[in-house]
Protein backbone atom coordinates (compact mmCIF):
# COMPACT_ATOMS: atom_id res chain seq x y z
CA UNK A 1 0.00 0.00 0.00
CA UNK A 2 1.22 3.49 -0.81
CA UNK A 3 2.22 5.76 2.05
CA UNK A 4 -0.33 8.37 3.08
CA UNK A 5 0.28 12.07 2.60
CA UNK A 6 -0.54 14.01 5.77
CA UNK A 7 -1.15 17.75 6.00
CA UNK A 8 -1.20 19.86 9.17
CA UNK A 9 -2.63 23.39 9.23
CA UNK A 10 -2.01 25.45 12.35
CA UNK A 11 -0.95 29.04 12.99
CA UNK A 12 1.36 27.73 15.72
CA UNK A 13 4.49 26.89 13.72
CA UNK A 14 5.79 24.57 16.45
CA UNK A 15 2.76 22.30 16.14
CA UNK A 16 3.15 22.06 12.36
CA UNK A 17 6.87 21.32 12.77
CA UNK A 18 6.40 18.60 15.42
CA UNK A 19 3.59 16.83 13.57
CA UNK A 20 5.49 16.92 10.26
CA UNK A 21 8.75 15.65 11.84
CA UNK A 22 6.95 12.89 13.75
CA UNK A 23 5.26 11.51 10.66
CA UNK A 24 8.23 12.01 8.33
CA UNK A 25 10.31 9.91 10.73
CA UNK A 26 7.67 7.19 10.37
CA UNK A 27 7.98 7.30 6.60
CA UNK A 28 4.92 9.39 5.75
CA UNK A 29 4.91 12.23 3.24
CA UNK A 30 3.87 15.48 4.92
CA UNK A 31 3.06 19.06 4.09
CA UNK A 32 1.94 21.94 6.23
CA UNK A 33 0.72 25.52 6.34
CA UNK A 34 0.45 28.23 8.99
CA UNK A 35 -2.64 29.99 7.65
CA UNK A 36 -5.82 29.06 5.85
CA UNK A 37 -5.16 30.77 2.52
CA UNK A 38 -1.73 29.16 2.15
CA UNK A 39 -3.27 25.85 3.22
CA UNK A 40 -5.80 25.92 0.37
CA UNK A 41 -2.98 26.60 -2.13
CA UNK A 42 -0.83 23.79 -0.71
CA UNK A 43 -3.85 21.46 -0.72
CA UNK A 44 -4.47 22.09 -4.42
CA UNK A 45 -0.84 21.19 -5.26
CA UNK A 46 -0.26 18.33 -2.82
CA UNK A 47 -3.68 16.63 -2.49
CA UNK A 48 -3.01 15.03 0.92
CA UNK A 49 -4.96 11.97 2.05
CA UNK A 50 -5.72 13.44 5.47
CA UNK A 51 -5.63 17.00 6.79
CA UNK A 52 -5.52 18.16 10.41
CA UNK A 53 -6.94 21.71 10.62
CA UNK A 54 -6.75 24.05 13.61
CA UNK A 55 -10.05 25.90 13.96
CA UNK A 56 -8.91 29.02 15.80
CA UNK A 57 -6.12 30.74 13.83
CA UNK A 58 -6.14 34.42 14.82
CA UNK A 59 -3.04 35.15 12.71
CA UNK A 60 -4.66 33.72 9.57
CA UNK A 61 -6.84 35.71 7.14
CA UNK A 62 -9.39 32.85 7.35
CA UNK A 63 -10.13 30.49 10.24
CA UNK A 64 -10.12 26.70 10.19
CA UNK A 65 -13.83 26.42 9.48
CA UNK A 66 -13.51 28.58 6.36
CA UNK A 67 -10.36 26.64 5.39
CA UNK A 68 -12.32 23.37 5.72
CA UNK A 69 -15.15 24.81 3.62
CA UNK A 70 -12.79 25.87 0.81
CA UNK A 71 -10.95 22.53 0.79
CA UNK A 72 -14.25 20.62 0.67
CA UNK A 73 -15.38 22.82 -2.25
CA UNK A 74 -12.30 21.61 -4.17
CA UNK A 75 -12.66 17.94 -3.13
CA UNK A 76 -15.63 16.92 -0.99
CA UNK A 77 -14.07 13.50 -0.26
CA UNK A 78 -10.95 14.86 1.46
CA UNK A 79 -10.48 13.44 4.98
CA UNK A 80 -10.35 16.39 7.37
CA UNK A 81 -9.91 16.36 11.14
CA UNK A 82 -10.46 19.52 13.14
CA UNK A 83 -8.16 20.54 16.02
CA UNK A 84 -9.11 23.08 18.66
CA UNK A 85 -8.46 24.24 22.21
CA UNK A 86 -12.11 25.17 22.70
CA UNK A 87 -14.70 22.40 22.80
CA UNK A 88 -17.65 24.20 21.28
CA UNK A 89 -20.85 22.41 20.24
CA UNK A 90 -21.60 25.03 17.57
CA UNK A 91 -18.17 24.59 15.94
CA UNK A 92 -18.52 20.80 16.11
CA UNK A 93 -21.91 20.91 14.40
CA UNK A 94 -20.65 23.37 11.80
CA UNK A 95 -17.53 21.33 10.93
CA UNK A 96 -19.45 18.03 10.87
CA UNK A 97 -22.00 19.62 8.50
CA UNK A 98 -19.10 20.64 6.25
CA UNK A 99 -17.81 17.06 6.27
CA UNK A 100 -15.11 16.92 8.94
CA UNK A 101 -14.55 13.31 10.00
CA UNK A 102 -13.38 14.02 13.58
CA UNK A 103 -12.86 16.78 16.11
CA UNK A 104 -9.81 16.58 18.42
CA UNK A 105 -9.33 18.86 21.42
CA UNK A 106 -5.90 20.38 22.10
CA UNK A 107 -3.58 19.61 23.67
CA UNK A 108 -3.67 16.38 21.70
CA UNK A 109 -1.46 13.32 21.79
CA UNK A 110 0.12 11.90 18.62
CA UNK A 111 -1.94 8.77 19.33
CA UNK A 112 -5.10 10.84 18.72
CA UNK A 113 -3.81 11.65 15.23
CA UNK A 114 -2.67 8.04 14.73
CA UNK A 115 -6.25 6.78 15.21
CA UNK A 116 -7.51 9.09 12.45
CA UNK A 117 -4.66 8.12 10.14
CA UNK A 118 -5.36 4.41 10.71
CA UNK A 119 -9.00 4.99 9.86
CA UNK A 120 -8.06 6.66 6.56
CA UNK A 121 -5.56 3.86 5.77
CA UNK A 122 -8.31 1.29 6.31
CA UNK A 123 -10.69 3.28 4.12
CA UNK A 124 -8.12 3.46 1.28
CA UNK A 125 -7.34 -0.27 1.60
CA UNK A 126 -11.01 -1.16 1.26
CA UNK A 127 -11.35 1.14 -1.79
CA UNK A 128 -8.31 -0.42 -3.44
CA UNK A 129 -9.87 -3.86 -2.93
Amino acid sequence: MRQLKIMIIDDEKGIVFIVQKTYEQRGFVTCGANDGLTAVEVFQKERPDIIFIDIHMPLSPIDGIETLKRIKEIDKDTNCVMLTRIYDDNSIMQTKALGAMHYITKPFEIEDLDKCISEVQDKIKSQEG
